[in-house]
This record gives structure tokens, sequence and C-alpha cells, in this order.
């Protein structure tokens, strides 16, 4: 069973997310599929480049919470990161170069998943939304990769007022490094581009923007707390049970 199909050509991986019925949610097996393309884009030295894709109407619906808070909620392990944290923190590190092609919704830690992409291709469809505030919660492991693409503020205003951002607002504030009426033609030109960067310089890049812009390294485990504390609290209950089943994301 898989949530995620991979396809290879010339240097590049696409991994589909291909889960439409389930709005391509993000679910335990969708984040080991997720880390799955990353050790597959990692381990194949001729991979320059790997692409985030999905089918259907939704390019991520993030955590679904139509049913309540789960019985069973994620474990930090030894690490206190949880696997979206890490997933998101690997593609920011990751010596490829890596492409969130958003044709769809992109709600809640969905905002977050391609926000930690090296770039952003938003096609007619895309619509962002950080949903979270209106059931209770706070995007503690999304906010990070949102907030350095588009500001402190920017990333507040947008979670606090629950905004739909289409492709060319997203493009406007950060969010999206193109806005197109064509995202796979956008994404062939893109791929064009990066094909005169060789993997090791992307990977020197990478590293040297980490240094030159640190994040706290106990922000994963702070993440966690933030995100598992606000989703234990009994108001977080009651809110899920009076929003509609789209806003039920985390």
């Amino acid at each position: 069973m898989t949530a995620v199909t991979l396809t290879r050509a010339r240097g590049v991986i696409r991994a589909r997310l291909d889960e439409p019925e389930r709005r391509n949610a993000i679910t335990p097996l969708l984040l080991d599929n997720l880390h799955a393309a990353l050790d597959a884009a990692e381990t194949d030295t001729g991979c320059r480049v790997l692409v985030l894709s999905a089918s259907g109407d939704d390019f991520c619906a993030g955590t679904d919470l139509s049913g309540g808070v789960p019985d069973s909620l994620p474990d930090p392990g030894d690490t206190g990161e949880l696997p979206y944290w890490r997933l998101l923190e690997r593609l920011t590190a990751t010596p490829v170069v890596t492409v969130a092609l958003v044709d769809g919704h992109a709600h809640a830690g969905g905002v977050g998943l391609a926000a930690a992409c090296d770039l952003v291709i938003a096609g007619p469809r895309a619509r962002f939304r950080l949903t979270e505030a209106l059931v209770g919660l706070v995007p503690a492991m999304a906010w990070p990769f949102v907030a350095r693409r588009t500001g402190e503020q920017r990333a507040f205003t947008a979670t606090l007022l629950a905004e739909d951002l289409d492709a060319a607002a997203a493009h406007a504030c950060g969010l999206a490094d193109q806005a197109t009426d064509d995202a796979e033609g956008a994404l062939r030109s893109t791929l064009v581009r990066l094909s005169r960067v060789d993997r090791s310089t992307t990977g020197a890049l990478k590293t040297w923007r980490t240094r030159l812009f640190p994040r706290d390294e106990h922000l994963g485990t702070d993440a966690a707390h933030t995100f598992l504390t606000r989703l234990t609290d009994p108001q977080v209950h009651r809110l899920l049970g009076r929003v509609t089943a789209p806003e039920r994301a985390a």
C-alpha cells in the first residue's frame, strides 16, 4: 500500500501524492512514503531534483481531523520531534533541489509541506490556507517554514484570519515563487534552468543558507510540544465539532 507514486526521468524524481479520495491528507503512511522518496533522491547520485505534486483537486489537506482528535497521537520519539517536522527539515536540508508543484488546495500542514521546499510553483487551481486557528490549534511546525518565505507578520495574519490565498496572492507574499496558468509548463521550464546547476553546488548553497540563517536547535521539540498540547485541549475538541469538514485540518 502506498500514498505516494514515484517516477524518475533525467535526474528528476517526482513524488506524486496519490490519495485524492482522502484529499492527500497527512497520514503516517504519507509521511513514511515522502521520507522514502527523499531517501531515494539522496541515494541516487544522478538525482538533482525532487518534485512534490499531487493527484486530484487537493495538493495536501493537512492532517485529517474530520473524525475529531485521533485516539492515537503521533509519538515524538527519542528526539522529541514529530515525523512531519523531520520531513520539513529534510526538504530544506537535502542536497537535491526540492520543488512543490501546487495545483490544488493546500490546507494547514499542506501549506507547510509546500513552503519547506526550495521552490514553489502555484498553478491556476492552487489555494493556500492555514486553517489551524479555526479549530483552536497552532501551526507550530508549519509556521517556521511559512514565515521564512512570507515574513513573521504575514504568516501570523494569514493564520489569524485563515486567509484563502490564490496563486497570485501566494506569489505576492512570497509563499509561492511562481504563479502560472500552466503548472506543468512552468515545471518543465524550471527543470531546464535547474539542469545548469550541479548537485554539489546546490548542496553547498543550501548548507551555507542554513549557516547564515540558523534555526533554534530546540524548535522542533518545542513545536511538537505546542502542537500536542493544543491537540489535547478540551476546547479544541469542542471547536472541531462546530466547523465544516474542510477546515478540520492541522
